[in-house]
């Protein structure tokens, strides 16, 4: 009964299931952790430069460090690198 109904739609189903879009946001989420690896590897280590850590001579090592361990628990070092430091804007020294 009613198989008419089903049959445009079953093979559609796993393409676009919930396990294709886990998957698309973990190869997302690996590519986005090693763009922002790159990036704290290419930027000198004056650009480091936080309040909190003063002269910061191992935040570069920090901050790989953190984005390499964190590909394992939902990219959470890539995403706070990149509005920690990707994005800020560079404070005057004094």
């Amino acid at each position: 009964m009613f198989t008419w109904c089903r049959f445009p739609f079953w093979p559609i189903r796993p393409i676009f299931g919930i396990q294709a879009l886990l998957g698309i946001l973990a190869v997302a989420g690996v590519i986005f952790s090693l763009i922002m690896l790159i990036d704290c590897l290419k930027r000198p280590t004056s650009k480091f430069y936080h309040p909190l850590t003063k002269e910061g001579e191992y935040d570069k090592l920090i901050w790989a460090a953190a984005i390499a361990l964190s590909l394992s628990c939902y990219f959470l070092g890539a995403i706070v690198y990149f509005f920690v430091i990707k994005i800020a804007k560079p404070e005057d020294k004094e």
